[in-house]
């Protein structure tokens, strides 16, 4: 199921590309199973919430940008940040009590 996960992932609007550090940041959570209980019909929807989510704090996002690279400090921020999203994601296992 996590191979739909990222191909929903994957799939974007033709007119609307996100940037390298938002596409670096929602891969990782995909392949990294933070989406795996996020069904497969809400996850465009989680990727675009969880992308507005990093817009607001924008440490991360400039981290991988200015970096190219996802060190450890970019990667504990960006475990912290998806679980925080995930949990509060209407929709999610996270939401109704189950552990991510």
């Amino acid at each position: 199921n996590r191979g739909q996960r990222l191909v929903r992932t994957l799939n974007q609007n033709q007119y609307d590309p996100w940037s390298i550090e938002e596409q670096v940041a929602v891969i990782w959570a995909t392949t990294n199973g933070f989406v795996d209980e996020i069904d497969i019909e809400d996850v465009a929807r989680f990727n675009d919430g969880f992308r507005q989510a990093l817009r607001a704090d924008k440490t991360i996002l400039t981290a991988i940008r200015e970096s190219l690279d996802l060190s450890d400090y970019t990667v504990e921020k960006l475990k912290a940040a998806v679980a925080q999203f995930t949990a509060g994601f209407e929709g999610s296992a996270a939401a109704v009590g189950a552990t991510v």
